[in-house]
């Protein structure tokens, strides 16, 4: 990494996220649901720069899609977390959920 980088260079990057975008991942709270792969959504959360987190154990987690591409339940497991996870970004950004990264 070179001197004038950080963790988060290439997310700011991004045109969904951006400077201020950062800075709103940074400073917003997210309450994630207990599920069996929120361990995996909050590292990822985490690793993204969101620093305020808690846990509401009436929530649920978003509803994963492509479960049944999924033969075994390890990397289901990673993948539903990570989806969990880019949910709850996408959304603290206001980026339409059913962009898939299309600008």
């Amino acid at each position: 990494m070179l001197p004038f980088e950080d963790r988060h260079t290439r997310q700011r990057r991004l045109l969904e996220v951006g400077p201020e975008g950062q800075r709103q991942l940074e400073q917003r709270p997210m309450v994630l649901a207990r599920h069996p792969d929120s361990d995996v959504e909050l590292e990822y959360l985490q690793r993204s720069g969101v620093r305020h987190i808690s846990f509401d154990s009436a929530g649920a987690a978003p509803r994963f899609p492509w479960a049944e591409q999924f033969q075994f339940a390890g990397p289901l497991g990673v993948a539903r977390g990570a989806y969990a996870a880019l949910s709850r970004i996408r959304a603290a950004l206001g980026c339409d959920p059913d962009s898939r990264g299309a600008k």
